[in-house]
């Protein structure tokens, strides 16, 4: 595609997603598609924080920038119990489903307050309990590999300094902490998001 036709396509796209574009896909444009797209926010008159989004992205970010990101998220109120009382954290969870001969052993990441992340671990490890053992020969050792996971990602529930998957998980979706800065319910709505996945 040409630049003409990425421009007429960005010019077709509705607000909501050039805003997702800013926020969450930037790293992955060109220099000169990145140009089209916020010469388009300007146009539309959208929130002028959706380019430093773009540029936060697009940049090497030095260790300052980073804690800041990194204090944005931990402050943020639980989307679980929307408690502000303890500090959002990021961890893995892994489950393990089985029937018969098929055995699903997935990890996901979640973001929450210590307790909730907590409570996550132990649905987890029910959940895995119940429904993994079931197939042969996968289900019990995958289900015990779980347990140990789910162990081990407990101890950096209570951390006061980012662990790798939270680092990782900043330097994925700098774009959206960097739009809470001035929106934070997109952050809470993203949040929301990566916690539904499954």
């Amino acid at each position: 595609m040409d630049l003409k036709d990425i421009r007429e396509n960005y010019r077709g796209f509705d607000d909501y997603k050039i805003e997702k574009i800013a926020s969450q896909e930037a790293a992955s444009l060109r220099p000169e598609v990145l140009d089209i797209l916020k010469d388009e926010i300007r146009r539309r008159n959208l929130n002028l924080n959706l380019i430093d989004s773009v540029n936060s992205q697009t940049r090497e970010l030095t260790d300052a920038e980073l804690n800041e990101y990194y204090e944005i998220l931990r402050n943020h109120p639980c989307p679980n119990c929307n408690s502000k009382t303890q500090k959002l954290n990021v961890t893995a969870i892994g489950t393990v489903y089985s029937i018969l001969v098929v055995t699903s052993y997935e990890k996901f990441v979640r973001i929450a307050c210590s307790n909730c992340l907590d409570e996550m671990h132990r649905k987890a490890n029910i959940k895995s309990a119940l429904l993994g053992w079931w197939g042969f020969p996968w289900g019990p050792i995958h289900t015990i590999r779980s347990f140990m996971f789910n162990s081990s990602m407990m101890k950096n529930n209570r951390t006061e300094k980012p662990n790798d998957i939270f680092k990782n998980f900043i330097g994925n979706n700098v774009g959206i902490i960097e739009k809470a800065k001035t929106q934070p319910e997109k952050l809470t709505e993203f949040i929301n998001g990566v916690n539904s996945e499954s």
